[in-house]
């Protein structure tokens, strides 16, 4: 396998997260939500505050979301713990975000048939 880290039979990983939160996006938006793309907003702990990327958000509404598309790993559906090194990543960036915000993160949903 020449990339052993992408997703089978998708183009790039990068095009993976784009088409996940496309959906994501789809999906907030057949609730009522309307959200927009990269939103960035000052993030951080105290005085220093630094612009941070979410995936999708709504200024207006206050409202942020971090989409993670990652699966159990192939072929031998192993826990993907590089990967959810990333969700402790976005936990510490909501946590800090301004608290008047409504944060959620948006995961899809890999069922192992090992682990149940």
């Amino acid at each position: 396998m020449d990339k052993p880290h992408q997703r089978i039979g998708a183009t790039s990983n990068a095009h993976v997260g784009r088409d996940f939160e496309l959906a994501a996006q789809k999906f907030f938006a057949s609730e009522g939500l309307a959200l927009e793309l990269n939103i960035k907003i000052p993030v951080g702990i105290g005085e220093i505050k630094k612009d941070h990327a979410f995936d999708l958000g709504c200024l207006k509404e206050k409202v942020l979301v971090e989409c993670k598309s990652h699966k159990w790993t192939a072929p031998n559906d192993n826990v993907p713990s590089a990967k959810l090194t990333v969700w402790n990543e976005a936990m510490y960036y909501f946590l800090a975000t301004p608290t008047s915000y409504r944060k959620i993160m948006f995961v899809l949903r890999d069922y192992s048939d090992k682990r149940k």
